[in-house]
This record gives structure tokens, C-alpha cells and sequence, in this order.
């Protein structure tokens, strides 16, 4: 199969290499055990640990990582893109009636240290390996300088400023490390990619696909820059006060040079990707050209395998039936149609985590301009209606959902894919089936069930240019690279030169392109959307709804559905204090840390 460092959960290997590193790699050594000499005392144990360090790493905030994160969900049913799921899961009842409490978080704040210490452990211990060249024993200290960086900007985007481990504590170690500033954070990230850079190569070879390179080291940059530039940052005050610990969450002026780090950091990573094959996939457009091929290249950029679009990817190269986080994302239940189960049997963790009508009206058409969906209260439109203009929709929209009776476009032709096999029907009272559902990361993958979540794709960097760039009052650039992005899709150019309609257009195609890809849910808290709570993380959600013919009930059968219209469905909670998550209360209480302000 593929020529990976392969990340597989639920496999035999992998589940006893993480039970034997388990102990030593969790904790200070205090039993005077030789597990450490061990899983070094050879190049196959050391990179079993290298892999192992990959796995627990890149999982940050993705599904069923333990403990105290949110279970049972995604982060799109509280992004304000779908409906939030089963109402019994923890995403439905304790996040979206009630908001986060100091008990749940979005990436299980203690498992972040876990991983840096493996980390750091690795790295310190990687020259004791006989068989290993110095070459390489290098490369691995820079992939374990990587890693931690990109955990530290998980949580430096969560909670704001974080305690800061640089090193493996031994049982005489003071291990009371507080909170750091927000600058501090930023610091430490910045100092750990510099260090990957210099230590990365470039590229690997094929069999080690999927290893950190320099550009990833440059991703990880850009990301922690872009987010520090932003306005919940970027402030002279904070969105609510921490009294003497405001650093912690703020960085006490808004300083136009944090843009223009932005900037720089972002035409690095730019031009690093264009020097190394690793770009943007457009294949039937040009500059301020529609791309004739939105579909299949959008769709390959957010789907296929080791594409040149995506830096990095969490592999986690396994059936849906054996890792979870796979079922709440493909719709398919089996190869044989409705009744089986060999491709997903619990699809109906999917049924209730439709798109609300809040994000649809997001998407563009085909040509470009806005489609005319149902406000609540207007009258019911027939089902010819909702059919015409679905069709009408741009590229990604396509790619990302299927729309209720139709077949899947993103897998054409291929029965498995049809409506009658993966629908899980309509609202007709009730709600969560939204206006369509989620195809995402599955384009063309016929009964595949697994995908492998990118984590960084290079249109990210083309619209953090164009939000920095307009930030600076740079209008030409910032319509420059949005457009690269937005003709890609298949859309005619924009030409918006006003800065702040402009800026509302750039966090429009944020929203498009990065459907369901743990995006939003922290964009609009970062860029402090006014509307947050009037539709988006918070406030009243919309969905549509079905009639059909008397004694009929079949959404497969498309002249059984008479009518559609636009109701009100869930209310999600807001309150100001969730633009940053809260530490776990079991870390509160051991009073070291302070709590982020309102909870």
C-alpha cells in the first residue's frame, strides 16, 4: 500500500507500542526501570517511537482523543455549519444548550503535555540509538521540535497564553510551571519552527511520505502569526479582564506590525511550496480565470491522498468500522446499498448533523452571485425549486454535500453513492437533516471509508495574505491571492476595494473553502465577527423543511416531495467568554494555573 509513516489506529503494532511507551513516555522516571534504554536501543524500537510521536501529536483536537475533550461530534455541529448531531452527545447537550464549562475543551488540555513530553523524551534520547546514523538522529530532534510546536499553537489559539515545558522533568524538578504570557506563547512557537526549519529537509523520501518538512515548519509559523494578528489578540484590551493576568489572553496594544509579520511569514511559506511542488491545485484556470475543473481539483485537494496541495495530514490509514472519528463524517453505510454495514455501521451518527440554512446562504453559485434561498416565514416553494437552485451551486458546495434527492456529486456514477443509499431522510417536523449533508473529504472515494484530515492545505496561506494584506490597507494584493483561491473554485474574480466589505468577503471564503476542517469554529472568535452571536457560534439556527404527498414518505422518490420551506430550529448558547476555551478544573484546582476569564 502507501509508502508511509503510517499512524493506524486500532492496528495490534500500534496498540502494543503505545501500551509498552505508555509509561515511560508519561511520566518523570522514578522507578529506575530501563524502558527509556530500551526503546533506544535500536533504530526499529526508536522509530516505533517516532511514530508513535506522529499519532498522539497530530490528533490534536480531532475526535476521541480522551479525557475531557467533546465527544460523539464534530466541530462543525458548533461552528455554526451543521446541526450539532445526536441530541444525547456531548456536543448537543453540553456544548450547544449550555456553552463549554470548566470541565470540557476542545483538544483535552492535559493530553497536549502528554505528547510534548514524548516529545522531548525522544529528542533527548534519540543519540542513544547504536544503529542510527547522525543524519537522521537530527532530523528526528527537528521533527520532535515540529510537533511541539504545533501543539502549542493548538493550544496558544484555545486558551491564549499556556505553560511553557522545554524540557523532560526528573522527580527533583520543581513541576509547578504556571501560565506564560501570550507573547511569551507566541515566542516559544516561533523558536520551536525556527528550530524544525533549520533541522527539516525539504522533502523525504517516498517511503517516509508524510514526515514533517520545512514547509510544515513554515505552515506552523504562519498559522501562529496569522492568529496573532487577529483582533482578539491584537488589542489593547481584552475581550473580558483577566485584572493582572490580561497578557495571559491579550497582547495589550493592536500593532499593525503583527500583520505585516503575518505577511512575511505567509510569502515564505508561499514561495517554499512553489519551489517544492507543493501548491494550490488549479488545472483549468489562470490568473482572474474560473477554473473549468472546481470540482475534481477542489475535491482531489481536499480528499485524495498525499495530493501536493496538502503539507500535512493526520494518517490515520483505517476502516470506519475500526476508528470512529470516520463515522461521523462518510454517509455510506455499506458496499451493498441501505442494508449494510461494511462501510460504516454506525452512519447514523451523520442523520442529525445536516447544514443549516445560516451557512448555505455562504455558499455562491456557479456564476458567482448569491442564490435565493427561503427566508423563515416565506411561503413554501415546491421541491422543483430546491432541486434547480442546488444544482445551480458552486464547485466546492458540490464537492462537500449532497442535497436531498440527489445523487452525490462528488462521487458520480457510482452507486454507492447514490441518494437512495446514503440519504437518512428529511426534516419534515422534526430537525437536523438540515438543507444537505456533508460529502467532505471524500471525493472520488468510491467505498473507502477512511480519509486522511489535512491539516495544513496551501490555500490556507493565500487567505491569510489576503486578510493581512487588506488589514494593511493593501487592497491589490489581498484581491491577488483571495482571487487565487476564489477562481480556483470556478468563480469570476472579485473586485471589492472597500477594506471592510472586503474583509467580510475574505471570511466568506475562509468559511467555503475550510467547511468542515475544524476552521471556523476558531476563525470567528479570533476575528471577533459581530454576528457570533446572531447565527453563528451562537443564536438561532435555520433549517429547511419537507412536505410530501399524502401517504408518501420516500425522499428518494423526488415527485413524492411536494414543498420546502425555511424554519427555526436549535438555539445555541453564547456568552462572551467562550472566545477562549476553559482550563480543565481538575488543572484549576491544583492552583498553579489561573482560569481564562468567566468561567
Amino acid at each position: 500500500m502507501k509508502k508511509i509513516i503510517y499512524i493506524i489506529i486500532g492496528m495490534v503494532g500500534t496498540i502494543s507500542l503505545y501500551s509498552c511507551q505508555k509509561e515511560f513516555l508519561e511520566k518523570p522516571e522514578t522507578t529506575g526501570n530501563t524502558t527509556i534504554e530500551t526503546v533506544f536501543a535500536s533504530s526499529v524500537e526508536a522509530t516505533k517511537a517516532l511514530a508513535n510521536a506522529y499519532r498522539t501529536s497530530l490528533c490534536q483536537g480531532l475526535f476521541d482523543n480522551g479525557g475531557t475533550n467533546i465527544g460523539n461530534g464534530t466541530l462543525s455541529g458548533i461552528s455554526g455549519e451543521c446541526m450539532p448531531g445526536e441530541t444525547w452527545a456531548d456536543i448537543y447537550a453540553a456544548y450547544s444548550l449550555a456553552g463549554l464549562t470548566s470541565e470540557r475543551s476542545t483538544d483535552n488540555f492535559a493530553t497536549n503535555y502528554v505528547a510534548i513530553r514524548r516529545n522531548l523524551l525522544i529528542s533527548d534520547n534519540i543519540d542513544k540509538v547504536p544503529d542510527m546514523d547522525a543524519t537522521t538522529k537530527a532530523y528526528i530532534k527537528a521533527e520532535m521540535s515540529g510537533l511541539n510546536a504545533y501543539r502549542y499553537l493548538g493550544m496558544f489559539i484555545r486558551y491564549g497564553g499556556v505553560p511553557i515545558v522545554d524540557k523532560t522533568f526528573v522527580s527533583s524538578d520543581d513541576l509547578a510551571v504556571p501560565r506564560a504570557s501570550l507573547q511569551a506563547t507566541l515566542d516559544h512557537i516561533i523558536k520551536l519552527c525556527d528550530a524544525a526549519y533549520a533541522g527539516l529537509p525539504d522533502s523525504w523520501p517516498d517511503k517516509s511520505v508524510g514526515r514533517l518538512t520545512k514547509g510544515v515548519a513554515l505552515a506552523i509559523k504562519s498559522r501562529a502569526l496569522q492568529y496573532a494578528a487577529r483582533p482578539l489578540f491584537n488589542s489593547a484590551i481584552p475581550y473580558l479582564s483577566m485584572g493582572t493576568n490580561n497578557n495571559m489572553i491579550c497582547f495589550g496594544t493592536a500593532n499593525s506590525q503583527r500583520w505585516s509579520d503575518a505577511v512575511t511569514a505567509n510569502e515564505a511559506m508561499i514561495s517554499w511550496g512553489k519551489g517544492h511542488s507543493t501548491d494550490i491545485i488549479n488545472t483549468g484556470g489562470g490568473i482572474n480565470t474560473a477554473n473549468s475543473n472546481a470540482l475534481d481539483d477542489y475535491g482531489t485537494a481536499t480528499s485524495t491522498p498525499n495530493n501536493r496541495e496538502v503539507l500535512l495530514a493526520y494518517k490515520v490509514d483505517n476502516t470506519a468500522n475500526n476508528v470512529k472519528m470516520f463515522k461521523f463524517y462518510i454517509p455510506v453505510r455499506g458496499s451493498n446499498g441501505r442494508s449494510g454495514t461494511d462501510i460504516n455501521n454506525e452512519r447514523y451518527l451523520t442523520d442529525n448533523a445536516g447544514m443549516i440554512t445560516n451557512f448555505l446562504r455562504i455558499y455562491y453559485k456557479a456564476d458567482g452571485t448569491d442564490q435565493d434561498w427561503p427566508k423563515v416565514g416565506d411561503n413554501p416553494r415546491p421541491y422543483t425549486d430546491y432541486n434547480s437552485r442546488m444544482q445551480q451551486m458552486e464547485a466546492r458546495f458540490k464537492a462537500d454535500n449532497y442535497a436531498h434527492g440527489i445523487d452525490a456529486w462528488n462521487n458520480p456514477g457510482n452507486s454507492v453513492w447514490s441518494y437512495d443509499n446514503i440519504n437518512s431522510g428529511v426534516n419534515t417536523a422534526g430537525s437536523g437533516k438540515g438543507v444537505a449533508q456533508s460529502t467532505k473529504f471524500y471525493y472520488k472515494a468510491g467505498t473507502r471509508s477512511w480519509f486522511e484530515w489535512p491539516l495544513f492545505r496551501m490555500s490556507e496561506f493565500y487567505l491569510n495574505l489576503a486578510e493581512a494584506y487588506n488589514e494593511l490597507g493593501n487592497s491589490a494584493k489581498a484581491l491577488e491571492n483571495l482571487n487565487i483561491v476564489h477562481n480556483r473554485a470556478g468563480l469570476p474574480s472579485i473586485t471589492e476595494g472597500d477594506q471592510s466589505r472586503l474583509r467580510l468577503l475574505i471570511q466568506r471564503e475562509w468559511s467555503i473553502e475550510f467547511y468542515k476542517e475544524n476552521r471556523r469554529y476558531f476563525d470567528v472568535k479570533h476575528w471577533k465577527r459581530a454576528d457570533i452571536a446572531a447565527g453563528v457560534i451562537g443564536g438561532q439556527y435555520e433549517e429547511f423543511r419537507f412536505t410530501f404527498l399524502p401517504g408518501k414518505t420516500n425522499p428518494a422518490i423526488t415527485s413524492d416531495i411536494l414543498s420546502y420551506f425555511n424554519a427555526n430550529t436549535l438555539a445555541p448558547f453564547w456568552n462572551p467568554r467562550m472566545y477562549l476555551e476553559p482550563i480543565p478544573l481538575t488543572e484549576i484546582n491544583k492552583r498553579i494555573l489561573v482560569q481564562n476569564p468567566g468561567y
